[in-house]
């Protein structure tokens, strides 16, 4: 057989070799890329996998920059006591954005029913299970206020709850003026009592936070909120009581809300008009965080909570740092952003 022709063919193949090289090392670049946004897709898809990783990666960093102040009992028990109120507000909070609403009275309904037991107890001077009772009450009858007139007046949430928060701090004020203090002995044991190392309000939060995550995820009635944010029109056809839903969202916001004010005056053993100021915007941030929507339909308790941990987180690891307080605000609104980001990111893949 003649072999002639082997030369100019193998100076053929050395001629496309770079070619063969070029297209063989795309595909792997492609795919390796491919494979990065779908990984990426995941995380964003499931917010709370992707919040324990920046949980657990903000935790290591200041674990090893600073092992002596950060990983001491006394500063994690600090983080998860000043979360407590957020975690307790957080599970009302998902019921609500997860059915298409928020509230934006809840830190002025915090504020009052502390002001309400406060001086149930100081000055009316009622036994203290008794003016518990009356200040959770107080809180659910908030929330009821803004339901009826979401649902039944029509108006929008969020000038409902902005009006309200307005009428309901100012109530706290002609009630107490600034504040009561202290407010008694028995009421504070509610609030600082100490159990494995971690004060009352602690295991509250955990206890509700267990509920809600069972509640939301596994019954029947609280699975109906995801069908009333998606589309309220729809499952108002489909024979699910829409603003009933609502309704009862807001009673469990404003009870809830009522919950952490009692647990923040115990804590204190003393409550002030300003309490609350401001929880709003990172109770709505951790939500968001966690993987609600702002348009409803979206969301899990597990994930508002995580976000309301990877915040405390940020605020202690600012602490430690030294960063000026003012920059927490900055902060989470930042943290705001991405999150509103990523949700938008995802609406835009969907379509």
């Amino acid at each position: 057989m003649s072999t002639s022709h082997l030369p100019e063919t193998r100076s053929s193949l050395d001629a496309a070799a770079p070619a063969v090289r070029g297209v063989v090392g795309v595909a792997p670049r492609r795919t390796f890329k491919r494979l990065l946004i779908a990984a990426g897709w995941r995380l964003v898809r499931s917010r709370p996998l992707l919040l324990l990783i920046l949980i657990l990666l903000l935790s290591c960093f200041m674990a090893y920059l600073y092992p002596l102040s950060f990983l001491s009992l006394d500063n994690f028990s600090a983080v998860l006591l000043n979360a407590s109120q957020f975690g307790i507000l957080a599970v009302g909070m998902s019921i609500l954005m997860i059915g298409g609403v928020f509230d934006l009275s809840i830190g002025s309904t915090l504020a009052l029913c502390g002001v309400v037991v406060a001086v149930l107890i100081a000055y009316a001077h009622l036994p203290v299970p008794l003016a518990i009772l009356l200040a959770l009450a107080v809180g659910a009858l908030a929330g009821l206020i803004n339901g009826l007139i979401v649902t039944r007046i029509r108006i929008n949430a969020l000038i409902t709850t902005l009006a309200t928060a307005g009428i309901y701090r100012g109530v706290t004020q002609l009630i107490s003026g600034t504040g009561v203090s202290p407010i008694s002995d028995a009421f504070a044991r509610v609030g600082q009592s100490v159990w494995l190392g971690f004060q009352s309000p602690f295991w509250v939060m955990v206890l509700i936070v267990a509920a809600g995550i069972w509640a939301v995820g596994q019954t029947r009635f609280f699975r109906q909120y995801y069908y009333v944010g998606a589309n309220e029109r729809a499952a108002r056809l489909s024979g699910i009581r829409t603003s009933r839903l609502i309704l009862i969202g807001f009673v469990i916001m404003g009870l809830l809300a009522g919950v952490a004010g009692v647990l923040n005056a115990a804590r204190l053993n003393a409550a002030v008009v300003s309490a609350g100021i401001g929880v709003e915007l990172q109770i709505i941030t951790a939500t968001v965080l966690g993987g609600a929507s702002l348009k409803g339909g979206e969301g899990t308790v597990l994930g508002a909570f995580l976000g309301v941990i990877f915040i405390a987180l940020v605020q202690n690891a600012l602490i430690i740092l030294d960063v000026d307080v003012f920059w927490q605000n900055i902060v989470i609104g930042i943290v705001l952003l991405v999150a509103v980001s990523l949700d938008h990111w995802k609406e835009v893949r969907r379509s």
